[in-house]
């Protein structure tokens, strides 16, 4: 990817100056975000936020809003990163931070690619091709936010570019770019990030891998059968939408009581702190459950809030 990556940057650059004032420019904000990346060399490190990632995804797609640029991120080694292209993007007409159907918005949070859509099934105005993400996701459905269709898509045929701020919601590519992306793209694994801005940090935070070491220490109350231990992860403002906490420890407690063994693997997990949201953090993975009398499978998810004693406690878990 190391051509396309330089191509990207001096044609962002090259751009930026030939226009000059950005407010008249195509794709004007991303033209700043590749420029603010740096052109001698791309940014490496780690991600602000991006607090674990399974090592065999291929490729984050973190999408700056501000500076319409969406960040193609390769993990190096297990939580570092590094910049393997900055490609220009068009959001919603107003913008970002959706709240409601028809507000011509881009949502802000967590999100995976739930399928391709092929060129032959779309209207000419969707390009080469569409990825649905899964909006709303859980946390906006807890907060109430509504709409659909928010779309990773090419630019309508016979259209070269257009201005940052243009669609009624969806993130818009160019059609050579979607076709790049098409093979780092995995359908309900791979991670798009729709957040405000893209910060560097050459170290995890001290918060994160406290994260990483609570979810540790979760898995391993669940598989020793210590319910509470186990229950002690929970919020007091927990939901799971069709229990309070009250009702998840008394529905767990006679769960885990009638078992005499369990073990619980997590398999492909993201571990990302919400983007927008004070100190809550998003986690997804493959769960492997198997008990003495029952078996199951499947994605599982996780919202976790940072407490004011310091402590990461779970405050919904839901599947899919």
């Amino acid at each position: 990817m190391q051509a396309s990556r330089i191509s990207s940057r001096l044609y962002l650059a090259l751009l930026w100056l030939c226009l000059g004032a950005p407010a008249h420019g195509e794709f004007f904000g991303a033209i700043a975000g590749g420029l603010q990346s740096g052109m001698e060399q791309a940014p490496e490190g780690v991600p602000r936020g991006l607090v674990h990632v399974a090592p065999d995804l291929p490729a984050v797609l973190w999408v700056d809003l501000a500076n319409g640029a969406m960040h193609v991120l390769e993990q190096s080694r297990p939580g570092w990163f590094s910049e393997q292209e900055v490609i220009p993007i068009s959001i919603g007409k107003a913008g970002y931070d959706k709240l409601r159907e028809g507000d011509l918005k881009t949502p802000v949070g967590v999100y995976q690619v739930t399928r391709f859509l092929s060129d032959a099934a779309l209207d000419d105005k969707y390009g080469h091709g569409a990825f649905p993400l899964n909006y709303p996701n859980a946390y906006d459905r807890l907060r109430a936010r509504t709409g659909s269709g928010i779309w990773l898509h090419g630019l309508p045929k016979g259209v070269e570019s257009r201005p940052r701020l243009d669609s009624d919601g969806c993130v818009v590519v160019g059609n050579e770019t979607l076709d790049r992306l098409h093979p780092l793209i995995k359908a309900r694994e791979t991670l798009v990030v729709l957040a405000p801005g893209l910060h560097w940090d050459t170290k995890p935070r001290v918060e994160d891998e406290q994260l990483l070491a609570t979810i540790k220490q979760w898995q391993k109350d669940w598989q020793n059968i210590d319910n509470d231990a186990y229950l002690s992860h929970y919020d007091e403002s927990f939901t799971d939408t069709k229990r309070d906490l009250a009702a998840w420890k008394r529905y767990k407690t006679r769960v885990n009581n009638s078992k005499r063994k369990i073990k619980v693997t997590l398999q492909k997990m993201t571990v990302v702190a919400y983007p927008g949201e004070d100190q809550l953090a998003a986690t997804r993975f493959y769960q492997i459950y198997e008990s003495d009398n029952y078996k199951w499978r499947g994605w599982k998810q996780l919202l976790w809030q940072l407490g004011s004693d310091g402590e990461w406690r779970i405050v919904y878990e839901g599947n899919g």
